[in-house]
């Protein structure tokens, strides 16, 4: 047992002092921020991206209340003049809209989302802002830690309180050692910065790092996955190989999905995606998306879309009239072998293939935000029905979206649409290229909209319309599945080609 003298006296808490709130700044590196703030500015609004019903819920309880926890005390740092919050952004936060509401307008959707009822709290509290609160001051950032993991982190036999997630207790690990930093970690920052402008990802995004983070470890740890997504990682830091715009629309599909609660089969994604093979079937679902795989296919000798590439008619998808079994929704031995350490990645899985299940959806991963948000949402839906199914649901909205994108597309260019879908179907396709209409060519070199154009004929169009016309007659999986990869071309092609008309 040590001598008495030995021994150190225990150290002193941290001084307390009463501070303006004015002088009080946010934590840059906030461990609930998907990545660093640049400013205070953007600060607050990461802060209720990520937490803000949780910061409105604890100015509600302040507000009622009129006094802040004083068995809880924020933890500053002071920095030239000014204290940086180490422990306690949510109440700073809470305090800034307090005094002043406005701040939240900034951003449409938080300023939607929140402004009116910040407002309306404000209006009926009986208590003023408070303009100081009381703090504890930290000798440094290092000395602080300990407490906030205590605090945060769960665990500690007990000391801890409220917990972070999986996501959040990554992001402090590598607060203090940023080349620490885990693949997943790495992947939320890159899409974080370079896709910030896109909403529907980063709402995804969000949804995906609070609820399925260990979703996204699994994904961007398989080799696979970054070797066809272009992800290339390094010291902490991911960067698009292929940038940011060529990856975003398979970033925006994988999001969305594992932003559900559970895959179109049911099982949880952890479950849905387990082997290499998994991964690599799940991805040529969305092979029309992947950045660079016209070069891949070349290498493999493959089409550069497989899969459901074949079925939902994607972009820069080849001709799948013939007899390729790959676009049947098999994922066959020799792309195994030919690709063996594309398949393999760096974890060396040598588990045996799963046979692919046969095509299901339609329009997965088309984006047309061009058109109305209610034609875009007939899309979102009708992508997500089991084709195999809900052939009947599918092939009637499949009708109804082309009805409603002609209309669309032919009003914005001033041109009055007609009582026949196949008429209006070549209109549009003539809109955007006026030589569909020539002779076919070579398979290789004739556009998918001149395909499209030549194919649409009153009997052809015929299966559509009887979807809708015909109590009877029923449409088969198939029929629905080919029609889909028939005109989804021609949808995107609209959407990029949308006219300036205004619909009334």
């Amino acid at each position: 047992m040590p001598e008495q003298q030995a021994k150190q006296p225990m150290q002193p808490p941290f001084p307390l002092d009463t501070v303006e709130v004015k002088d009080l700044d946010l934590d840059l590196r906030n461990s609930r921020f998907p990545r660093d703030a640049q400013s205070q500015d953007d600060a607050l609004h990461l802060m209720m991206v990520t937490a803000g019903e949780q910061c409105l819920q604890l100015l509600r309880d302040i507000m009622e209340s009129g006094q802040l926890n004083s068995a809880d005390l924020p933890i500053v740092v002071e920095r030239g003049g000014r204290f940086v919050t180490m422990e306690g952004n949510r109440r700073l936060t809470c305090l800034r809209i307090w005094h002043d509401p406005a701040t939240l307008s900034a951003d449409a959707e938080i300023e939607q989302t929140y402004q009116t009822r910040v407002r309306r709290l404000v209006a009926e509290s009986a208590y003023s802002a408070p303009t100081q609160i009381q703090v504890a001051i930290a000798p440094s950032e290092a000395a602080a830690d300990p407490w906030i993991d205590r605090k945060h982190a769960g665990g500690s036999g007990g000391a801890g309180t409220v917990q972070w997630g999986a996501a959040m207790k990554d992001r402090r690990k590598a607060r203090n050692n940023p080349a620490s930093a885990s693949r997943a970690m790495a992947f939320i920052e890159l899409v974080s910065t370079k896709l910030e402008d896109e909403h529907d990802i980063q709402a995804d995004l969000e949804t995906v790092r609070t609820e399925r983070y260990t979703m996204i470890q699994r994904f961007v740890d398989r080799g696979i996955v970054r070797e066809r997504l272009g992800l290339e990682f390094d010291a902490g830091r991911m960067t698009f190989s292929h940038g940011a715009e060529a990856t975003a629309p398979i970033v925006r599909a994988v999001l969305h999905d594992f932003a559900q609660p559970k895959a179109e089969s049911g099982k949880t994604w952890a479950r849905e995606l387990d082997t290499v093979a998994d991964f690599a079937n799940y991805l040529d679902l969305y092979a029309h998306l992947l950045p660079g795989a016209t070069v891949r296919a070349a290498e493999f000798g493959a089409e550069p879309a497989s899969s459901f590439a074949s079925a939902a008619g994607g972009v820069g998808a080849g001709d799948r009239s013939g007899g390729d079994t790959r676009a049947k929704g098999t994922f066959d031995s020799a792309t195994a072998s030919a690709g063996g350490e594309l398949l393999g990645g760096s974890n060396g899985d040598s588990r045996p293939l799963r046979p692919t299940a046969p095509l299901a959806h339609i329009f997965r991963g088309l984006v047309l935000d061009k058109f109305t948000n209610r034609i875009q949402e007939i899309v979102r839906q009708t992508s997500m029905l089991n084709v195999q199914r809900q052939t009947e649901v599918a092939s009637v909205l499949l009708r109804v979206i082309l009805d409603l994108t002609t209309y669309q597309f032919l009003m914005s260019h001033g041109k009055t649409p007609e009582r026949h879908l196949d008429k209006n179907l070549r209109t549009a396709i003539k809109q955007v290229d006026p030589q569909a209409s020539d002779a076919l060519g070579q398979a290789e070199s004739t556009s998918q909209l001149r395909k499209a154009f030549h194919e649409t004929s009153p009997d052809s169009i015929r299966l559509i319309q009887y979807a809708v016309h015909d109590v009877h007659s029923g449409r088969t999986p198939n029929e629905v599945l080919i029609l889909a990869e028939r005109y989804q071309p021609v949808l995107v092609a609209m959407n990029m080609h949308m006219g300036n008309r205004p619909i009334t």
